[in-house]
């Protein structure tokens, strides 16, 4: 009997892997079907998508960022290190290329895909999707690609908005107890910003996994009782999914 529960959880697992791999390769296999009238659509909800994932989390992000600085820095400084050229190095490895980023995902996980799920899934309560059907459109086209899109450019631009508050709030620190000028500890704490193109390319896996996988449980839930348990799921989901991504990356990075 445990033999078949599971080997039925394990067909349940494919299955679902399977139709969240189909959802998310018919979405942006629509970005090369796409006509004027959807093209424009297609603009104007990725824009809204970034306005609500991006835009209204710059000063939280900044704040996280400040006093990520900070608390790196501060415990070295007490403990004697102050050479700024360690400490940039340190902010590289430890901050811009790790905490930024994971801290950045977890937040628009939090914020904005947890309300792309519950989104998508009053629209199922609503037969929105059968009525799209009708008219011939394809609502993974119509729902997803936008979502997607704007989660993206969203980790992007939160994730430099971030690292901005990140070199502040380190290079204040430095600036009060070494003797160097202020501008100078900032050029340094930025000069740790090299080699960041793996860190760009993450980001967007983060910001494609994120929006797929919240998209997918949204489509899963046609009802309220299901809305309630997709929506942690998506979260658990998500946050796994990024932290595989960051354990892949980190490996080609230093491994």
């Amino acid at each position: 009997m445990m033999a078949r529960v599971f080997s039925r959880h394990q067909d349940g697992l494919l299955q679902g892997i399977s139709r969240y791999l189909y959802m998310s390769g018919n979405a942006m296999a629509g970005l090369f079907h796409t006509s004027s009238g959807r093209f424009y659509y297609l603009i104007k909800y990725s824009i809204q998508q970034v306005y609500f994932t991006a835009f209204q989390s710059f000063k939280l992000m900044f704040f996280i960022g400040v006093v990520l600085g900070v608390l790196l820095v501060l415990p070295l400084v007490s403990l004697g290190f102050t050479d700024i050229d360690l400490l940039s190095s340190l902010m590289e490895k430890i901050l811009f290329h790790q905490m930024v980023p994971f801290i950045t995902a977890i937040v628009v996980i939090g914020r904005s895909g947890t309300a792309i799920t519950s989104e998508i899934a009053s629209m199922q309560t609503q037969q929105v999707m059968e009525v799209l059907l009708l008219e011939g459109i394809d609502p993974q086209h119509l729902l997803v690609q936008p979502r997607v899109i704007g989660v993206v450019v969203s980790m992007l631009l939160l994730t430099i908005w971030m690292v901005v508050g990140t070199i502040l709030g380190a290079s204040s620190i430095v600036f009060f107890v070494d003797d160097i000028g202020w501008l100078q500890a900032i050029h340094a704490s930025a000069n740790a910003l090299s080699e960041s193109g793996l860190t760009v390319l993450m980001m967007v896996w983060f910001g494609m996994a994120i929006g797929t996988i919240h998209c997918y449980y949204g489509f899963l839930s046609v009802d309220a009782v299901q809305t309630a348990m997709n929506l942690p799921k998506a979260f658990v989901r998500s946050f796994l999914g990024c932290l595989l991504i960051i354990t892949l990356f980190s490996l080609v990075r230093y491994g």
